[in-house]
């Protein structure tokens, strides 16, 4: 079988952090904010990535990631260069979101594939769970 072409890592990293930078900017995130969610983005890519590779549970590696990502754009808000609105913070870890999990879920529901459908949803919760720990995890280390 074939292999199908794939972008450089490098490439995916600085769109994947370039994507998060634009979330930030359309929550009208300071360039300190872009620059830390920029960067948050990417290196929680990267962790997801490397945790995959090493052949970590998928969910744990979501979980990583969603951890490394919050706590990095965290970090803005924690040392006082955010102005406090926590949009790095929020939007850091937006790459991990299981959209496509969702619409397939729905849409395999709507066309009868009742069993399909809602094994796409769970897994989709379970996702968004586990981005939801990493972020409560960071919370809890910068208390707040």
């Amino acid at each position: 079988m074939e292999e199908l072409p794939h972008y450089p890592r490098w490439q995916v990293l600085l769109l994947v952090g370039l994507a998060g930078a634009g979330f930030c900017s359309l929550a009208d995130g300071s360039p300190i904010d872009l620059a830390f969610t920029f960067v948050a983005s990417a290196v929680g890519l990267f962790v997801r990535q490397e945790s995959v590779k090493a052949k970590f549970n998928p969910y744990m590696a979501v979980y990583f990631a969603a951890f490394i990502a919050s706590l990095i754009a965290g970090a803005a808000s924690k040392l006082g260069l955010s102005d406090g609105q926590n949009h790095a913070y929020v939007t850091s870890v937006l790459f991990l979101i299981p959209g496509v999990q969702f619409i397939n879920s729905f849409s395999d529901i709507i066309d009868g594939n009742i069993q399909n459908g809602l094994t796409r949803g769970i897994v989709g919760m379970l996702i968004s769970f586990t981005i939801a720990l990493g972020i409560l995890t960071s919370a809890l280390i910068y208390q707040f």
